[in-house]
């Protein structure tokens, strides 16, 4: 893949990730727009899901950071009330898309 095509790839997740949290962002009292501007919303999300904020940088270590994004699904789901067997399996095997059903 060319930089070009890195970079609108690189945007397209972050759109992805606006539409599945920016409702959960402003439920945790934090701004919708927070959850648009990049590494700054997996600031907040990590804040929202009680985790150190020095996690942040751990998504950037590749093999770690598919590790973490189970991780941070998880406890995001359970930020907000869904502690049950059958939200965690959900979430997990969605690879995260279950978060857009609770936003």
């Amino acid at each position: 893949m060319t930089f070009s095509q890195w970079i609108l790839f690189f945007f397209i997740l972050q759109i992805i990730h606006f539409l599945g949290t920016w409702k959960l962002y402003k439920v945790a009292g934090f701004g919708a727009w927070m959850s648009a501007v990049p590494i700054y919303n997996a600031y907040i999300l990590m804040k929202i899901i009680k985790r150190p904020t020095w996690w942040v940088i751990l998504l950037f270590i590749p093999t770690i950071n598919l590790i973490l994004f189970g991780v941070i699904w998880v406890e995001t789901i359970k930020s907000f009330g869904k502690n049950k067997f059958k939200d965690t399996a959900l979430v997990l095997l969605t690879f995260g898309f279950y978060i857009f059903k609770i936003n």
